[in-house]
């Protein structure tokens, strides 16, 4: 595992936001901190699964390119299936840009890395 210094943006129909912070990365496997959100991201070559997690909740987003998916929020140990469709999947060796509309709101999600440290 290497640790990696990222910038992430999120575009939403009501709200942005933007963060540079640490995380590591290994073959397929991201993980960094967003306040107190865990984000673990798998990548796959044509799948993105991202877990955003905090003590209250986590909700399980899956992006396939150009394909509905089913997400999955959890709150108080109760599930919640969340519609997902993904406009735009673009992975390469350090980014990642999703487009994709959640239960009807649209986001774009940027995540830009470089690894500092191959420890």
């Amino acid at each position: 595992m290497g640790k990696i210094k990222l910038k992430m943006s999120i575009i939403s129909d009501f709200d942005n936001l933007e963060i540079e912070t640490t995380g590591i990365i290994s073959k397929n496997k991201i993980i960094y901190k967003e306040n107190d959100v865990v984000v673990t991201i798998l990548m796959d070559d044509n799948k993105i699964e991202m877990n955003r997690s905090t003590k209250d909740y986590s909700i399980e987003l899956i992006f396939i390119k150009n394909s509905k998916s089913i997400s999955r929020y959890k709150l108080f140990n109760k599930y919640i299936n969340l519609e997902t469709f993904t406009n735009k999947l673009v992975k390469s060796s350090n980014k990642i840009k999703l487009d994709y509309t959640l239960e009807g709101n649209r986001f774009s999600y940027v995540l830009d890395w470089r690894i500092y440290d191959n420890r």
